[in-house]
């Protein structure tokens, strides 16, 4: 075979794909053109919880700048819903070594105390160690400030995503990479990320190894857990001894972030196009197109509440659904949308 031909074969296939991955990054993405409303909060409102103890009725926003290095606007923030009125909380007791770099939070009532769980990435954290450089802070969240409690590492928190209580005084973290920020599991969809719990005690990984775990939930004994290049959504049953049985996996979009639930349906978001959104992690003026929808925990059903290009929002990472009203966060952006529902 001579080597032009050799040439040829192999130049042709990769120019085909490069064409096809430039085609499929140019697909037409509708504009959201529904009622909305725009609530400005901090930048990167990357995730959102709802409030509703003690006759709370409000949105605690993990806000955090990840596109330059001024982090003063870094923090949590509440919105309310009743009054629509929007305020940064006082931060209390934070250790000076370190960083606040919020990601995935979740609040629950233990022992008596409202604790707001966060996933904290501290500065250049490739840098470093994992233990003591990504880690779980720990508050106690008041009506008007949060205050440091403690702070949670372990050796196996490579590179944490998101947090959510299991009900019972522990916490689940989703890993999302086996290496942190690992292009090559990226590219090559690679399950090697994995889910923690920690029961108070201990950290342990729990069931199997996903392509890039994100979302973690706990409803009803069962924890749902998403893959942002998973094709489903993966849920067990947890056991009273913390093993998991009874693995299922419900259909999905693809790129899913957060979970979180109302009635008997989850609800999470989908990264459309995952060029689209490298590209709109350096500026925001490249849109990123998304969708939000509801998966039914019986049927599978999957019911789409919001779509767009990245005209109205980029990165969608969280959707969570209020007395009638859909709240949408995004990766970047400094706000959140309010979004009526009327079906």
């Amino acid at each position: 075979m001579s080597k032009e031909t050799t040439l040829q074969k192999t130049v042709l296939p990769f120019f085909l794909f490069s064409v096809l991955l430039f085609l499929s990054s140019c697909g037409k993405y509708p504009t959201f053109m529904g009622d909305y409303t725009r609530i400005e909060v901090g930048p990167g409102p990357e995730d959102i919880v709802l409030d509703t103890m003690n006759g709370n009725e409000r949105l605690i926003v993990s806000c955090s700048e990840r596109r330059t290095t001024d982090y003063s606007r870094n923090g949590f923030y509440e919105y309310s819903i009743s009054d629509g009125e929007l305020r940064k909380l006082e931060l209390e007791g934070l250790p000076t070594d370190i960083q606040l770099r919020p990601h995935g939070i979740d609040i629950a009532l233990v022992d008596g105390v409202k604790t707001l769980y966060c996933v904290n990435h501290e500065k250049n954290a490739e840098q470093f160690p994992p233990a003591g450089r990504q880690s779980i802070l720990v508050f106690e969240l008041q009506d008007d400030k949060v205050i440091f409690r403690e702070q949670l590492t372990s050796p196996l928190m490579v590179s944490p995503n998101d947090v959510c209580t299991d009900h019972k005084g522990g916490i689940f973290v989703s890993i999302d990479s086996g290496k942190i920020n690992s292009k090559t599991e990226k590219l090559f969809s690679l399950p090697r990320s994995y889910v923690l719990h920690y029961n108070g005690e201990k950290w342990v990984q729990v069931g199997d190894k996903l392509r890039y775990a994100n979302g973690v939930g706990v409803k009803d004994g069962r924890i749902y857990m998403t893959g942002t290049q998973e094709k489903s959504i993966i849920s067990y049953a947890i056991n009273s001894d913390g093993t998991f049985t009874d693995k299922k996996e419900m259909p999905c979009l693809k790129g899913n972030d957060n979970i979180t639930f109302v009635d008997n349906k989850l609800v999470t978001t989908s990264h459309l196009d995952f060029l689209k959104f490298i590209k709109h992690v350096k500026d925001e003026n490249k849109p990123s197109p998304c969708s939000v929808y509801t998966v039914d925990l019986q049927t599978g059903a999957i019911d789409t509440l919001y779509t767009d290009g990245g005209t109205v929002l980029s990165a969608a990472s969280t959707g969570l659904i209020y007395k009638g009203n859909l709240y949408v966060a995004q990766v970047f952006n400094p706000f959140i949308l309010e979004i009526p529902l009327t079906r």
